[in-house]
């Protein structure tokens, strides 16, 4: 088949490794085409185009018109393919994000022409971003849609897509390989993320603190984007205060396959994840895997036969530490904010209905708080053995923090089933089933974008650490 992928950059990063995978997955003499807004910064395993009017808005000045933008895509799919067949169908990556204001209309003028679309979501505005929300634009319709988890799948499928035209393909996970046997200089577990908000690093500081002897929790990567490094900086700057066991900036420091060979386990604190690749990579290199699991993500995991009931779903703190009024108070400023910036706040229930929950409840998840509150518990938990005391009753398993021993059946289990369910050669026979359909069979559907929000609008699953801007003030 032939095959066009398109994304608004080659970037490093999550979105760039699956388009990867997919170009690796296909057949020998497929030749793709992948057209980027940008030229890639690293060589890549296929042809590549690029195209400036895909790129973020902003990046490439003068802006163009859609119809000419989508004539450049046109004429780069002919020269490179060759004949008047064109392609068999062209593979978007996360075109409902409004990081290109162009992108949903120059897709009308591609499905005008008569090329056969899949839209690939990785991530949703809908989900605490509205700052990349298309609050006039429908999204496309009469096109197929794929996802990499059945959480998602259950989300459009609610809002108005067909199961005709949505299809579910997880990410492959190529084995990171067993590490040598090593004697590490140094005792840590390692965060291996760039420390942006949803990956949730005040949880890791608050977790630095059940840490014994002389280990330290290692965070590999700074942020990329600017947005994220005020809050960066904040976490920095408390570890610096009170001297907590955490260093940042370790995989600018060291290769990052020696911090994986010599950590005693891998962490995820995040509270918000697409696909989860930080749930399946430790297993691959002989690492166990400590700390919060995100039970709509790995729900797939567990039902593939993954074992991750050792995690916790969430890190209860008291209420009465915070103050129910003030909570209340803050996720329903949050809420209603949300509520106009995606445009729908007339049709939204109230934020007092919102928080009703918070009535019944005598605690409270740490992942669900702003940096402010994560910043007040943990520098009062610092202060006051008895409240680590009872922190530790009501999450049992910081006791074992660090201390669980190396299961060696759970490895080998682990790591058996993702080499074999996620690996590229069953990712490669996914993929080539949905592009089938894709080619041979039309479809007639359309996304509700108020559904679509009211399903993310959630109590919960509502984080402030992720609906709220950051702020250093309570």
């Amino acid at each position: 088949m032939k095959i066009v992928y398109l994304h608004y950059h080659l970037k490093p990063g999550g979105v760039t490794t699956v388009i990867r995978h997919q170009v690796q997955s296909l057949t020998p003499g497929a030749a793709p085409l992948v057209l980027s807004g940008e030229t890639p910064p690293t060589p890549f395993p296929a042809t590549v185009v690029t195209v400036p009017g895909i790129a973020y808005d902003g990046i490439a000045e003068p802006a163009q018109p859609a119809s000419e933008i989508a004539a450049a895509i046109d004429r780069a799919i002919v020269h490179h393919f060759g004949g008047p067949g064109r392609c068999d169908l062209i593979h978007i990556h996360n075109p409902t994000l409004a990081k290109n204001s162009q992108l949903i209309e120059i897709i009308r003028y591609l499905q005008q022409s008569g090329y056969a679309l899949l839209l690939q979501i990785h991530d949703f505005a809908e989900d605490g971003r509205p700052s990349a929300y298309y609050r006039e634009a429908a999204y496309p319709s009469d096109c197929h849609y794929s996802v990499i988890n059945q959480r998602d799948y259950g989300i459009l499928k609610s809002s108005g897509l067909d199961s005709q035209g949505l299809h579910y393909l997880p990410n492959c996970i190529p084995p990171v390989g067993q590490p040598p046997v090593s004697s590490p200089e140094v005792d840590f577990i390692l965060l291996p993320v760039r420390a942006i908000r949803r990956k949730n690093i005040g949880e890791a500081l608050l977790l630095s603190l059940c840490l014994s002897g002389d280990c330290e929790i290692y965070i590999t990567l700074p942020p990329n984007s600017l947005a994220d490094f005020p809050s960066y900086r904040h976490w920095q700057q408390l570890v610096e205060i009170c001297d907590l066991p955490v260093r940042f900036e370790m995989g600018l420091k060291n290769e990052f396959t020696t911090l994986v060979q010599q950590c005693r386990h891998v962490l995820s604190t995040s509270v918000a994840e697409g696909f989860g690749f930080a749930y399946l990579e430790p297993w691959t290199a002989g690492k166990c895997l400590e700390g919060r699991l995100i039970p709509d993500i790995c729900r797939d995991f567990s039902e593939a036969g993954i074992r991750l009931d050792h995690l916790y779903p969430q890190l209860k703190i008291p209420v009465n530490w915070i103050g129910k009024d003030h909570l209340v108070g803050r996720f329903q400023a949050c809420y209603n904010r949300n509520c106009r910036s995606y445009g729908f706040a007339d049709r939204m229930p109230s934020a007092r209905a919102f928080t009703a929950p918070l009535a019944k409840m005598d605690a409270i998840d740490f992942g669900m708080l702003d940096e402010p509150l994560q910043t007040r518990l943990i520098r009062s938990v610092y202060a006051d053995s008895k409240k680590m005391e009872r922190l530790k009753e009501l999450n049992p398993s910081l006791k074992r923090l660090g201390r669980a021993p190396r299961s060696p059946r759970r490895l080998e289990h682990n790591r058996d089933i993702i080499l074999s369910q996620y690996s590229l050669s069953a990712y490669g026979d996914a993929l080539q089933t949905i592009y089938h359909k894709v080619v041979n069979h039309a479809v007639h559907h359309q996304i509700d974008k108020f559904k679509l929000l009211r399903q993310f609008m959630d109590f919960d699953t509502f984080s402030l650490l992720k609906w709220n801007p950051f702020s250093e003030d309570l």
